[in-house]
């Protein structure tokens, strides 16, 4: 998909407002977040996306959850959604373990800004099991058909244990 200019201009504004919005959370982070193994979750740097086909545009905020299993994680979501008449689309985490080199991912509806099937607000399941070891993981924005929307990713880089 291509923009023309005054698409790209529109979506850059929206981009620029939610990333003003968002500064204070995000100031000092250059880079994905790291955590250490006890800390109780990594943050997410912030997920800026438009949701096309409509004029709606979403930022998502997240941060990881500790499970009980060894070499699992989960994420708590949480959007803000702005437009009119917003379609249903899609969150995926997507990882990779950098020890090991598997990778994977688990993606949910979402409507009306809401992420669907999940355990108390958080993503959990057989896409969050990367195993032991240093993890890269980043939020996804997907349309009805799977297909990436334009983003910013969020990303964090998390060790399990």
């Amino acid at each position: 998909m291509t923009l023309n200019r005054k698409q790209l201009q529109q979506f850059s504004a929206r981009v620029g407002v939610a990333a003003a919005v968002t500064a204070a959370g995000v100031i000092g982070s250059t880079g994905p977040s790291i955590a250490i193994p006890h800390e109780p979750g990594a943050p997410f740097t912030p997920t800026l996306t438009r949701l096309i086909p409509t004029s709606c545009s979403a930022i998502i905020d997240a941060v990881t959850v500790p499970q009980e299993k060894s070499g699992t994680f989960g994420v708590r979501v949480k959007i803000t959604q702005t437009g009119e008449e917003c379609a249903d689309w899609k969150v995926a985490v997507r990882f990779k373990n950098l020890d090991s080199g598997y990778a994977d991912g688990q993606q949910h509806p979402v409507v009306n800004g809401v992420v669907q099937h999940t355990a108390d607000g958080v993503i959990v399941g057989f896409g969050t099991a990367p195993g032991v070891g240093r993890v890269e993981a980043r939020i996804v924005a997907l349309d009805s058909r799977d297909r990436e929307m334009e983003q910013i990713s969020g990303t964090a880089t998390f060790t399990l244990s």
